[in-house]
């Protein structure tokens, strides 16, 4: 193990200005699922550990009143069993549930998932579907960004020494709506994803037209992608079966697997169809038997 200067902030400006202060060679560290293991495994070799548990008011689920509020700290593990979560984003909370393993869940946070930047992680996909924004605040700057823009490569993000994510805001669904989460790897849990497709979907009343659509895949590109074009084809058209596998084809071609250890590109990108044209599906026959009662935090 290396040796580093460690430092627990009790405050965002503390922490903000101890980054600022060690910039690259500085680490924050919240759940240390995973900037622990780097450093046992020589990845990672930083001279101070900025370890932000203590730091009040970012690790909340926070309904809104024109959506949701996820603070970075809040544990995958309160993610998953968040009943308000599985009630009205049931997506996040389905992928909560399928990461590692529960002592795991029990320590990871949602914003070290995301700023991990890992092509396979399991929360960015439905985040992104669901078209969320991120807050990046610095010691004198704040800014709110797409998740999409945030992710710049494999482990790579635009966050800066001296900035931290405060918050992931989710907006509220409308009527007729659901979101997905599906991915498939070796096991139910502990593995990571071969393929993981999330998809936020709005009908019309009737249930048979698409009036919007979002599709996010993970693990198939250096950073999880939407399929635009796969949702172009959907919008504004009839959900039959038909215009269904041909937008899941489509979503096949708008990615970039990689043959590795865990998985051939040509099985990806072939289960990226078929995943697609499932977390469809299943959203069309959610929507059918719950009648999708308008988003709102009072409901």
């Amino acid at each position: 193990m290396i040796q580093f200067e460690y430092f627990r902030p009790k405050s965002l400006e503390e922490a903000l200005s101890l980054s600022a202060r060690f910039g690259d060679k500085g680490r924050f560290m919240a759940g240390g699922t995973e900037v622990i293991n780097e450093i046992r495994g020589g990845r990672s070799k930083p001279e101070q550990i900025i370890d932000i548990k203590q730091v009040p008011g970012i690790g909340a689920i926070t309904p809104t009143a024109n959506g949701l509020i996820l603070g970075p700290l809040t544990r995958i593990r309160d993610i998953e069993k968040s009943d308000y979560l599985q009630k009205y984003y049931p997506a996040l909370s389905n992928a909560a549930g399928s990461m590692a393993s529960t002592q795991v869940r029990n320590k990871a946070t949602v914003g070290g998932n995301i700023c991990r930047a890992s092509p396979s992680a399991d929360m960015i996909p439905p985040l992104l579907a669901l078209s969320s924004t991120l807050k990046i605040m610095g010691i004198n700057t704040e800014k709110t960004v797409p998740l999409n823009e945030f992710l710049v490569g494999p482990g790579r993000t635009i966050i800066k020494p001296g900035e931290i994510m405060t918050e992931i805001h989710v907006p509220g669904l409308p009527p007729y709506s659901a979101c997905t989460y599906i991915k498939l790897s070796p096991r139910k849990q502990m593995d990571l994803a071969i393929v993981g497709v999330a998809i936020t979907i709005t009908t019309d009343a009737s249930v048979s037209r698409c009036s919007y659509i979002k599709i996010a895949l993970g693990a198939v590109s250096p950073t999880a992608v939407l399929a635009a074009k796969a949702a172009q084809l959907l919008t504004g058209n009839l959900l039959t079966d038909a215009v269904i596998a041909q937008a899941a084809d489509m979503a096949a071609t708008e990615c970039k697997p990689v043959t590795d250890v865990r998985s051939s590109d040509w099985y990806r990108r072939k289960m990226v169809a078929v995943l697609v044209k499932r977390a469809i599906t299943s959203s069309i026959n959610s929507i059918e038997i719950t009648g999708t009662p308008a988003y709102g935090q009072n409901n």
